[in-house]
């Protein structure tokens, strides 16, 4: 189960860090990425989808390891 959480640990934030390296090569704005917090990231349809897929694993892997600690498995 610790290989399993790894493993979407690291696809999770492989598909963020590819979404916003995508973000970087077409706009070259690597300031929207450093202050993300505010408006100036304009991501397309597909980096977005890459990046909200990308957070969607990380929370998988958030919750696998919850279910870890508590059902002790």
């Amino acid at each position: 189960m610790a290989y399993l959480q790894s493993v979407l640990l690291l696809l999770g934030l492989a598909l963020v860090l590819f979404a916003y390296g995508h973000y970087i090569h077409r706009t070259g704005d690597w300031g929207g990425v450093l202050r993300f917090w505010t408006r100036g990231m304009t991501l397309s349809v597909a980096e977005f989808k890459i990046q909200r897929a990308g957070l969607l694993v990380l929370i998988l892997a958030v919750v696998v390891r919850f279910g870890q600690v508590l059902f002790q498995w």
